[in-house]
């Protein structure tokens, strides 16, 4: 397994505080993990982290299996699965996000991603 494209300091948006349940993979099929927790198609990478610092992670399907739960709280330590992290991450995000150093100029509208803290525009 590749390890997340996830360079040092930069912090993903949270896609959502549950794992994808995605069934109908073949064995030896190249997916594209997202790692920054902006793509449309979650969990799979979609290009919306070029300009971020992110890249996708390729993940070769390893096995025939009915299910595979995939992260898109984009924290989890065993990239692409889930690890159960998202269930903790609700308040450390808000945290992080009320005490970002680029609060007061990166976390407006235009912004597509604060990578300091993971705070995204309302869309």
């Amino acid at each position: 397994m590749a390890s997340a494209e996830k360079p040092s300091g930069l912090v993903p948006a949270v896609a959502m505080y549950a794992p994808a349940t995605v069934t109908d993979l073949k064995k030896g099929e190249v997916k594209r993990w997202c790692v920054c927790g902006l793509s449309k198609k979650q969990p799979w990478c979609d290009g919306s982290h070029k300009g971020t610092g992110f890249s996708s992670m390729p993940w070769t399907v390893p096995e025939d299996q009915k299910e595979y739960y995939i992260c898109q709280c984009k924290h989890t330590k065993t990239p692409p699965y889930c690890d159960g992290t998202h269930t903790n991450l609700p308040e450390g995000v808000k945290e992080r996000q009320k005490n970002c150093p680029n609060k007061g100029t990166d976390h407006k509208p235009e912004c597509k991603l604060c990578t300091k803290c993971g705070w995204l525009p309302e869309f």
